[in-house]
């Protein structure tokens, strides 16, 4: 039997994570040991990154158990990463030990691990058009977890590090601009054959004249795979 569970991982704004990699740093610290040590305990694991207010999203923890020092005292923001897993029920709890100490290794924070409602999230209204009959929110369900979960080995496949600061990477994040790395090529891919939309907003500084004020305007282009 698989127990489907989550955690939000909190990480410092001091240290190893103050800097903009701290979320792959994260990963690299805690997310990449942890599921290599019990990958065959492992249906499936996913993982996102959040920069939030306080005063913004703070669902799947107790945001009262996590220390104010994880807030920076500067905007008041939070940096952290939801962790999504299948593991079997009998590993389940050997596999949160390690994960618990992984995590205060690394300075970083949880509230608690929990059990992740992967129905009701990604068999929800957000992941599933009409119909949605009981029926194909399971199957949709299963669909996504296994997409999120190939872009989570993709990204533990190729992370790159530690280097000599303890920080971790990913190939787009040394390359140059203009050199396409294999992530762009996913993400080509993905965009190219379901057509999604993607739009670049585009702010105009309209200049004033004696009738009217300066102003600006927002114009939106959509770019095509």
């Amino acid at each position: 039997m698989t127990m489907i569970r989550q955690t939000r991982i909190f990480a410092p704004h001091e240290g190893l994570f103050a800097h903009q990699l701290w979320a792959e740093t994260v990963i690299g610290c805690i997310i990449k040991p942890v599921v290599t040590k019990f990958h065959d305990a492992l249906e499936w694991h996913w993982f996102t990154r959040y920069i939030q207010p306080t005063d913004g999203d703070m669902d799947d923890c107790i945001f009262e158990q996590i220390p104010q020092t994880f807030v920076d005292p500067h905007n008041g923001i939070h940096k952290s990463i939801r962790f999504r897993y299948a593991v079997k029920d009998d590993t389940c709890a050997t596999f949160e030990e390690e994960c618990w100490q992984l995590i205060d290794n690394a300075g970083c924070a949880i509230s608690d691990f929990r059990t992740f409602p992967i129905l009701e999230d990604l068999g929800g209204d957000r992941h599933l058009e009409e119909p949605r009959t009981l029926e194909r929110r399971e199957k949709r369900a299963q669909l996504v977890v296994e997409f999120y979960h190939s872009i989570a080995e993709l990204i533990l496949d190729a992370l790159i590090g530690p280097d000599v600061e303890g920080h971790f990477s990913l190939p787009h994040h040394q390359a140059n601009p203009a050199q396409e790395t294999p992530f762009h090529a996913f993400h080509h891919v993905f965009c190219n054959a379901s057509d999604v939309p993607l739009y670049v907003s585009a702010i105009h500084n309209i200049p004033g004249n004696m009738q009217n004020r300066p102003r600006q305007e927002v114009q939106y282009y959509r770019v095509k795979f």
